[in-house]
């Protein structure tokens, strides 16, 4: 399965992670699923009444029912999952794996994407990984950004991450003579020129 995250998206997750950074955000995901399977994530909305911890969150289930109660009279906009961050907090680092709380809150056709943030120890550009996430670093924080669903055996499985937005994010970083053709690169591109 893929995952296709919009630049609102990638910030609005970043963001939400930063606020209460040393502890969890929570929030949902709004976007759509295509007729091959793909979920489009574009908007990420960040929880303001979730209860944090360092090792955990929790919804405020008053709240999240008025809140899909409002999404439902909006008929162009879909719920496809949730997010939530994993942090570092003293000496231990933010990890990517899946808590047994995190797979019971699960449900079939739900998109969970987790955060990992850490304190920076060095830049990284962002890149996809191996794994099916995206990592990279911004300010003082690295993230790995990782997506979950539910098989149809009910086994958790990680969806493929894309965020071509994400990709090009350090493209501003390189100098710009990389991009750039020199008169003296190619005789062949010079006469095209003339």
């Amino acid at each position: 399965m893929d995952v296709y995250i919009s630049a609102n998206a990638f910030w609005a997750l970043l963001v939400s992670a930063i606020e209460v950074y040393k502890k969890e955000c929570f929030g949902i995901l709004l976007g759509y699923r295509d007729s091959s399977n793909i979920y489009i994530i574009e908007h990420a909305l960040s929880y303001q009444t979730a209860r944090r911890t360092h090792g955990s969150v929790e919804k405020n289930r008053r709240a999240s029912k008025r809140i899909q109660s409002f999404l439902d009279s909006i008929p162009h906009l879909s719920f496809v999952g949730d997010f939530h961050s994993h942090t570092g907090w003293g000496d231990l680092k933010g990890v990517g794996h899946l808590s047994d709380q995190d797979i019971t809150d699960m449900s079939p056709e739900i998109i969970s994407v987790i955060l990992v943030v850490n304190d920076k120890r060095r830049n990284s550009p962002w890149q996809y990984n191996g794994d099916g996430t995206l990592s990279g670093t911004v300010d003082k924080y690295h993230f790995r950004v990782g997506a979950y669903y539910l098989d149809h055996h009910s086994k958790t499985r990680r969806a493929n991450i894309f965020c071509p937005y994400a990709i090009g994010f350090n493209a501003k970083e390189i100098p710009q003579r990389v991009f750039m053709r020199t008169a003296g690169a190619s005789p062949r591109w010079l006469r095209s020129k003339a």
